[in-house]
Parts: C-alpha cells; structure tokens; sequence
C-alpha cells in the first residue's frame, strides 16, 4: 500500500452520547437545535455541558442560495450497518460547509453503478466520494473521474492517484489487546470475523503483534473465526472454552459478536470479568447498554465521513495518499483491571 499517515480523530457526537448516557441522534437533535424532537431541558443542558468539557467544535454557519454539491457513491447499505455513521456524519459536515451530499446506493449492482455514473457526470458535482462499506482493495481506473476524488473506506494498491481513508484496525487491534494486557491478563483469545475480511485480518495482525511485543505465546487454537454473526460468535466462544486450558480474557473482533460471546459464558456459568475479560470492536450504542458495559475500540466512521468531505471542499491536497484514521479506546466495565492479593 502507498505511504500512509495515522491521524487522530476529533471530538463526535457519539463521544458525547457516550459520556451523558443517550442516543447519537439526540445528541443530533440538541447540537444542531432541531425542533423536530422535544427533548427535556435537563437532557439539553447535560449535552452542552458535557460537549464543552469535551471541546467539541459547535459550527455555525449561514447558507446561501447556492450550495457546492458532492456525490457519495457507496456498495452497499443497510440500516444495522455500522458504516452508515460515515455516512450521516459526511451529510452533516457537507452542509455545516455549505454544501449539499447527495447518496448513490448501488446495491453491488455493477449496471446500476454505471447509469449513477452517468448520472453524476451530468450533473453539477464538486466532486465523488467513492465508498465502501467494508474495507476493501479496489481498482480506481473503475471510479469515475471528477476534478476531485476521495476513496473511503478502500483503497487501490496499484495507484496513489486517489486519497483515500481508511479505519487503523491493526492499530485497534493491538490496542485491545494491550489494553487487556495492561489489566493483567495473560491468556489471551480472539473471536474474528471471516477470515478474507481486510477488518477481520487486520484486527488479528494487531492482536498478535500485542501478545508478541510482551512475549506471549498465541496459540491458533485461541483464535477462532466466525462471520460477524451473534450466532457464529456464540459457536466461537463455545469451542474457546472446550480448550484445555480456559482463557482469561476474549477479543471480539466486533461489537454485535460480543452478546454471543456473553450468552456462551452465560451458559457455562462465567462472568464479565470476574472470570474472563471481554473487549470488543466498533463502539455501538450497545456497548453502554448491555450488562456488564463493554470495553470497546471505536471504530472511527463519523471522522472519516467528515474528513472525506473536508478533502472535496479544501483546496488543498492531502500529504499522504492514504490516511488511516485512529479509534479511541472506552474502558467499562468488562475489562476491569485483575486484582491481585
């Protein structure tokens, strides 16, 4: 891959519904002083306040009649799709710049992709943000040519000619797992996602460069693979613990995986992380609601939405052709520190 730069994301509103207890979109709704939803004032007041001493950036903005326009192609979409927040938060911070994202889904329909080519070629767009769901390898000879191009969340190995931004997931990787090292846990295992999944593959690198940097043995039995599935991750976890020697801590490779992993040690009478740790990967909302709370690594979608739109309206271009964005970890509850006598 082309030379590539880590870069640190910005305070989001997921940060701030994280720390005040309620949902992204009501945070949405408080910040940008919607009237669609009547939300109490105690609430509002909790959001600012905590959105202050998070140093979140308010934007004001006044809109002419006439707005720049972007197109933002993507594969594919569905609402429980984590992606969507790169996509919501692309939306806002077009129009926080006075521009207007319009969405093309073409559904892996390569005839569709084509005809909403065409379509953005007659129209009057600044520029094409083209995006994947997924992280993946693609060929940008593919992607239609505009003044301005942003590759998002895929990348083409053979060319630097499109910047493009990608999660750090290796990065994310190894930071779950020292994390857990850090907490005391030795025996470390990881349930994956498929094994041909770039997220999936690269999670794994991370975690096996952690175990390795402070000299722990991995054994391949300790990491099993499932496909992203509640069901799957409860199998994975099943066969973990059919293991000789039980682990002590699990890296889920995703957020929504993890309530397998929970039922798995439910049934077997173990607990959060009295008797096995637990971190997982994404960040949702679940993690905050499900008992105990997870630890988790977040998966930096709404940064990466805002920074492709920042590079279709900047006149400048990026240093670094592709730009690998890193997540922050939340500690909670799964993952308390082993205590020792």
């Amino acid at each position: 891959m082309a030379d590539e730069i880590m870069r640190k994301k910005k305070v989001t509103m997921l940060d701030i519904a994280t720390e005040v207890g309620v949902s992204q979109p009501t945070v949405s709704v408080i910040l940008n002083g919607s009237g669609s939803v009547k939300v109490s004032e105690e609430t509002k007041q909790r959001v600012f306040a905590k959105a202050r001493e998070l140093g979140y950036q308010f934007k004001s903005v006044r809109h002419g009649y006439r707005h720049s326009r972007i197109a933002l192609v993507v594969n594919s979409l569905n609402m429980h799709d984590p992606f969507i927040s790169a996509i919501s938060s692309a939306k806002a911070r077009a129009w926080e710049r006075d521009a207007v994202l319009s969405v093309f889904d073409y559904e892996d329909n390569d005839d569709l992709k084509m005809a909403m080519f065409d379509e953005i070629r007659t129209g009057d767009y600044q520029g094409l943000i083209f995006a994947s769901n997924t992280p993946r390898e693609i060929d940008s000879s593919e992607v239609l040519t505009l003044e301005k191009r942003v590759l998002l969340n895929c990348y083409d190995s053979g060319s630097d000619k499109i910047p493009a931004l990608l999660p750090a997931d290796s990065l994310g990787g190894f930071r779950a797992c020292e994390h857990l090292i850090n907490a005391g846990y030795r025996k470390i295992a990881m349930v994956c996602g498929e094994s041909w999944s770039l997220s999936s593959i690269d999670r794994e690198k991370g975690f096996r460069q952690a175990m390795a940097n402070h000299g722990l043995p991995v054994n391949d039995h300790s990491i099993v693979y499932g496909n992203w599935s509640v069901k799957q991750a409860f199998l994975a976890t099943q066969s973990l613990l059919a293991l000789p020697s039980l682990p002590d801590a699990i890296f889920c490779a995703s957020d929504l995986m993890v309530l397998g992993v929970y039922q798995a040690l439910q049934q077997r009478g173990l607990r959060v992380p009295q008797d096995i740790a637990v971190i997982g990967y994404d960040n949702q909302l679940l993690a905050t609601e499900i008992s105990p709370s997870l630890s988790s690594v977040e998966l930096p979608y709404d940064e990466m939405g805002r920074m492709a739109v920042d590079q279709i309206l900047d006149d400048t271009s990026p240093e670094f052709p592709v730009i690998k964005v890193e997540g922050e970890l939340y500690e909670r509850e799964s993952s308390r520190a082993l205590v020792t006598s």
